[in-house]
């Protein structure tokens, strides 16, 4: 194999590489949009839907939120 076939066969397994880099990069976007949306969401149910005393279903819908929160933190920083 002469220099040039090994230099275009690494120029292959990079691009390959980040071809599935990219698709990690949207399943975080993905994961921090429904992050965004539950946080709202929940907030919005505490503060404006639920009276004091019985607001643990909005808790339980930050609570979920947070978890997509965690699962893109953890993709974020793994390899």
């Amino acid at each position: 194999m002469t220099e040039l076939e090994e230099l275009e066969a690494e120029v292959q397994r990079i691009r390959e590489k980040k071809k599935k880099g990219m698709d990690r990069e949207k399943l975080r976007k993905v994961l921090n949009v429904l992050f965004l949306v539950g946080a709202t969401v929940g907030l919005s149910l505490y503060f404006f839907y639920y009276e004091p005393g019985e607001r643990m279903p909005a808790l339980y819908v930050i609570g979920a939120s947070m978890l997509f929160k965690i699962l893109e933190f953890v993709l974020r920083f793994t390899a």
